[in-house]
């Protein structure tokens, strides 16, 4: 019996569509053509795609906040000319264009940050992809918030230190020799910067090279052979510190600049954005079989309503 009602039913669709089929054709030929035509209307967009590994605690999430922050995003409008590209009366509305409409930010766990910017121009959209992910990396790396960023941090404090303590000692240093009042030998000189640079090395915290050191050390003094240099302790303590901070910066300068390469590691672009070949949107197939559903619908429902009222006129004919 099912069955038989199943049969029926299937009846009824095909002698519906049988005998509206020039409505519903009707329908979904007129509005797949609307769709078309506003299709057509649609600029073509190109999507550039550029990627981030960005180390804890910081991580992919906290990338994506500093994409999205205020300051990254005016950056952009203002490098870019962005109010005036997306056609907007000010560049808060341009960067809010940015970030609703243009910008696309993906976050997966334990997986790296992709940066998707859209533009007509594939040049365009790959550019400011790139200028993001650069602006991005540039603010970690400055903000010093990675394990490896704070160790630099302390290192180039340090370094900077290091550097005006050495001017201070060069400037005492060398008004005691136009004085007069320092005269020293390349045997003493040779003598305390030997100790003094050890110092340094202890002092910036190298013990690669402790062992080269105390060998130079060691040949300054046979060659000096039992002279006696007299000096007095003041003059000493500059020539002293000349060499000992000459020698701390100059380690404290290496290791600053180790440092800095390893700091870089902890943002890495991974993918570099390029001029897609391809449009990414407006999908035109999808759009105009999306508007024939949807003018098949409407003249389905159409061609229902007309058939309810020819059957409520024959209901009423025949009572009559």
């Amino acid at each position: 019996m099912k069955r038989e009602e199943d049969e029926i039913s299937l009846l009824q669709v095909a002698q519906f569509c049988l005998a509206n089929w020039c409505l519903l054709l009707s329908g979904c030929a007129l509005f797949g053509a609307l769709g078309l035509a506003w299709s057509l209307s649609m600029p073509d967009v190109f999507s550039a795609k550029t990627q981030l590994l960005i180390a804890e605690p910081i991580g992919a999430k906290g990338g994506a906040a500093l994409l999205q922050s205020d300051p990254v995003l005016k950056q952009a409008v203002e490098k870019f000319g962005l109010a005036v590209r997306y056609k907007r009366d000010s560049e808060s509305e341009a960067k809010l264009a940015l970030l609703n409409g243009h910008l696309k930010v993906n976050v997966v766990k334990d997986q790296p940050l992709e940066i998707m910017v859209t533009d007509p121009d594939p040049a365009m959209a790959a550019r400011i992809a790139n200028y993001l992910a650069d602006l991005c990396r540039q603010q970690i790396l400055g903000a010093h918030i990675t394990e490896q960023g704070r160790k630099l941090y302390v290192l180039q404090g340090r370094l900077t230190t290091s550097r005006e303590r050495l001017k201070q000692a060069e400037k005492e240093v060398r008004a005691d020799i136009q004085s007069g009042r320092l005269k020293l030998d390349s045997t003493a000189v040779q003598m305390v910067s030997g100790f003094a640079s050890l110092e340094g090395m202890l002092a910036a915290g190298d013990t690669n090279n402790l062992d080269s050191a105390l060998m130079q050390i060691k040949m300054e003094l046979a060659k000096a052979s039992g002279e006696v240099m007299v000096l007095p302790p003041d003059l000493f303590t500059e020539v002293r510190d000349l060499y000992y901070h000459r020698a701390l910066t100059q380690e404290l300068a290496r290791q600053v600049q180790q440092a800095e390469l390893v700091a870089s590691q902890d943002v890495q672009v991974l993918v570099e954005a390029t001029p897609p070949l391809m449009k990414s949107s407006p999908k035109r197939s999808l759009i105009v079989a999306m508007a024939s559903l949807i003018g098949l619908a409407i003249s389905t429902l159409l061609a229902l309503v007309l058939q309810w009222r020819r059957s409520g006129r024959l209901v009423l004919s025949a009572e009559k």
